[in-house]
């Protein structure tokens, strides 16, 4: 099984590379293989795009405050009820300074760049799996 969702990721990243999946689809097998405790994540969408409303992800939460995770691009309005929850971004420059970013999808000289950084996954109890382990530093 583990095997088959890295030949996934595999594949998605690389046609995502060859311009044949949008970037967003991308991002919605990243999220889907994350998990805290061995569950998937309960995703809310603060990105102005509605990502997880377009591609119907099933884990998605229409209040931050139900959620485990909360995906956007930056997270300056999020609700103070909201403000301690892992994020994971579209903006490198989020990555970097927002310790509360657990990880990014972004553009860099024109290739895409999926990144996690393991002590924070490890500080909100998110396990990333072995298909994302070499994302991580």
């Amino acid at each position: 099984m583990a095997f088959l969702k890295q030949s996934l990721l595999l594949l998605c990243v690389s046609t995502v590379l060859l311009g044949k999946m949008p970037e967003e689809e991308l991002i919605m097998n990243v999220l889907k293989l994350l998990q805290a405790n061995e569950k998937a994540l309960k995703v809310f969408d603060h990105h102005p795009s509605h990502l997880l409303e377009k591609y119907a992800f099933e884990h998605r939460v229409q209040e931050c405050t139900d959620a485990h995770l909360i995906y956007g691009e930056t997270f300056e309005t999020l609700p103070s009820t909201c403000k301690n929850l892992p994020r994971f971004s579209t903006e490198y420059e989020q990555f970097q300074k927002d310790e509360k970013v657990i990880g990014a999808f972004y553009w860099r000289k024109g290739r895409p760049q999926l990144r996690f950084n393991e002590k924070r996954c490890k500080d909100f109890n998110i396990t990333l799996p072995q298909e994302l382990a070499q994302y991580a530093y």
